[in-house]
């Protein structure tokens, strides 16, 4: 059953346990107001459970946003579920994102850079263009009224039953990132890394993992100091007792 927790004020956190093995969630966020707004949809095939879980905070008909902060699965699996049931709902996502994966949307996208605001109501959205961050077509939204990134695949890191952390995780952050080798360079994440810092995030918001309250820098600091670009042989056909840890 998926988890709802309120992470700041009207933006909640709703996640689903991904793999219990590695205690691995995935998590998408909704922001309750005047235009409701999910960033990432989660899977497909738990539609129906994140359907209930928004449910239980707004009409899912009443969505007026759903962004993609990348096409994967995890992260827009469930979108035309959601468009399907909100009418009057777009999918947003970055400029490189409507180039090579609209049409995975069934209606047209809406297209976003970093000059774009998406307002909300009590909230704004702007968005971090993080190309290879860790696709092609990556973008990372954010809140300056709450001081929220929605950080998509970055800042990955254990779930350990906490909606919200003040820990410091960064540990298991780069023993991950070693073993998964999900971004392809270094320059890439430099650039991603300078455009979140330069908006003085108080909270990270994880797509994996439970959500940053604290220790921004001590983050930061982590990736920018190992090497955790590059190629691996990862397997994600490991058994549980194989896979790195």
């Amino acid at each position: 059953m998926a988890a709802v927790d309120e992470i700041s004020p009207d933006v909640y956190r709703v996640n689903v346990m991904t793999d219990p093995d590695l205690d691995f969630t995935t998590s998408f966020f909704l922001i309750r107001d005047e235009a409701p707004t999910l960033v990432e949809t989660g899977f497909r095939r738990a539609f129906d459970e994140t359907y209930r879980a928004v449910s239980e905070l707004i009409d899912p008909a009443t969505l007026r946003y759903l962004v993609v902060p990348h096409f994967e699965g995890d992260e827009s699996g469930a979108l035309n579920g959601f468009l399907s049931r909100a009418p009057h709902s777009v999918a947003v996502c970055s400029p490189i994102g409507m180039a090579v994966n609209a049409d995975l949307a069934d209606r047209d996208p809406m297209v976003v850079d970093g000059d774009s605001e998406l307002d909300l109501g009590a909230h704004r959205l702007r968005f971090l263009i993080t190309p290879y961050v860790h696709t092609w077509e990556s973008m990372l939204p954010y809140d300056p009224t709450t001081g929220t990134v929605f950080c998509s695949d970055v800042f990955i890191g254990p779930d350990g039953g906490h909606a919200i952390t003040e820990a410091d995780q960064t540990d298991h952050m780069i023993q991950m990132y070693k073993s998964v080798g999900i971004f392809p360079s270094r320059a890439h994440l430099d650039h991603a890394l300078d455009k979140i810092e330069a908006v003085h995030p108080r909270t990270l918001a994880c797509h994996h993992g439970s959500v940053k309250a604290g220790r921004i820098g001590t983050y930061l600091q982590a990736l920018r100091e190992h090497d955790v670009t590059g190629v691996t042989e990862w397997n994600p056909m490991l058994e549980p007792t194989d896979r790195p840890r």
